[in-house]
């Protein structure tokens, strides 16, 4: 390593961060050729465990096309949101709802989809920057679902799109029984393109949330053509499915099926809220081993006090320091809980409907990407 590699490895890793932020990614390859420390430095945790700064980044969204980003800082048993910061996205963005898929190094990616208009918008905030994807094939009609994820392969240093077009299939030789077939369409950031992935998986993604992204793939909740739920992940790397069992508790009575995939730290999780009498998150504590997963978090349900957690939805966010966990429920509120001091707060922070996502702002700036044309707004 050179004389002023390692003076640089000397600075503090914040202030390290902020020099790599403005980096082209091209350059940033090169560095990780250099030193593998700078690698683990901008990698860690998918850039969030080095920054104390990682805020929630709210989008709200109702029926009177209010189209809003918010972004939350968070104390100790609270949150600080200064309006100033909010982002009105309608006046930019004079388009009918569009959705969060997820924030990766400061970009923050969106969905907006109408009639056969299938659109992804990537933003960063800081700078005040966007680029609009090329449409992909293949037109989203019900019943074919899709499914989105953003992500970061830490390999080739590419920021990446994922796109799960689930075709239904009607097999007439067994009394129209119903399967499906997913295929993945994949965007790399500075390409220009979408291209489809050879390999397909039978597994029907559903309507759950987005891909979780960890370890460097995208993570969904599916289930087989048996109705077993199974998770399946996508390498950003090399563009293959896998798939490994779920938390424990599922069954196919669940209808509809109340679970959610999210990150509990630097572990996967499930969410269950099947049951009328408890909510609980289940954690993988080692990556891809079935045995390893644990019921980390038990909220007894009491018509008396709590009986609001009942059949929705629930997302886990973001694990604090302290041990709080922060999760969304359906797409109305926020809420804390912290498991050893059995806290249960809900969090007033929007006046429609929300999709969250813990967020890194950041100073990459997408004119360092050759394909696409950048706006400002």
């Amino acid at each position: 390593m050179s004389e002023e590699a390692t003076s640089l490895m000397d600075l503090p890793s914040p202030i390290l961060l902020q020099i790599l932020s403005t980096l082209p990614p091209t350059t940033l390859l090169y560095v990780k050729t250099v030193s593998k420390s700078f690698l683990n430095l901008t990698l860690d945790s998918e850039f969030l465990e080095l920054s104390r700064s990682a805020s929630i980044i709210i989008h709200q969204f109702n029926s009177n096309r209010t189209n809003t980003l918010k972004f939350l800082k968070f104390v100790v048993d609270n949150f600080d949101h200064d309006p100033i910061g909010d982002l009105d996205l309608q006046l930019h963005f004079p388009v009918d709802q569009f959705f969060l898929v997820g924030s990766v190094h400061g970009f923050v990616c969106f969905n907006y989809f109408f009639g056969d208009v299938d659109s992804i918008y990537i933003l960063n905030p800081t700078t005040r920057e966007y680029i609009i994807l090329p449409e992909p094939q293949r037109v989203r009609k019900w019943p074919n679902i899709v499914r989105y994820g953003f992500g970061f392969d830490p390999v080739r240093f590419e920021y990446k799109v994922v796109r799960i077009y689930q075709e239904e299939i009607r097999d007439d030789d067994t009394n129209g029984f119903r399967y499906y077939k997913s295929e993945a369409q994949v965007y790399i950031i500075g390409k220009g393109y979408w291209r489809s992935c050879v390999e397909h998986v039978m597994f029907g993604f559903g309507c759950w949330v987005e891909g979780v992204n960890l370890y460097g793939k995208l993570h969904w909740l599916v289930s087989d053509a048996n109705g077993n739920e199974l998770i399946c992940s996508f390498n950003l790397e090399n563009e293959l499915f896998e798939s490994f069992p779920t938390a424990p508790g599922y069954t196919m009575e669940n209808c509809p099926n109340l679970r959610s995939l999210g990150a509990f730290g630097r572990c996967l999780c499930v969410c269950d809220n099947n049951a009328d009498t408890q909510f609980e998150v289940w954690v993988m504590k080692e990556y891809g081993v079935t045995d390893s997963w644990v019921k980390q978090i038990v909220i007894n349900i009491a018509p008396e006090c709590n009986d609001w957690l009942c059949y929705e939805m629930i997302n886990l966010l973001k694990v604090f320091e302290d041990g709080e966990v922060l999760f969304l429920w359906r797409d109305d509120f926020l809420f804390l809980h912290h498991p050893v001091k059995k806290t249960l707060k809900k969090l007033d922070v929007s006046d429609g409907n929300l999709l969250a996502s813990v967020h890194v702002s950041s100073s990459f700036s997408l004119k360092n990407f050759e394909a696409e044309v950048v706006k400002v707004f």
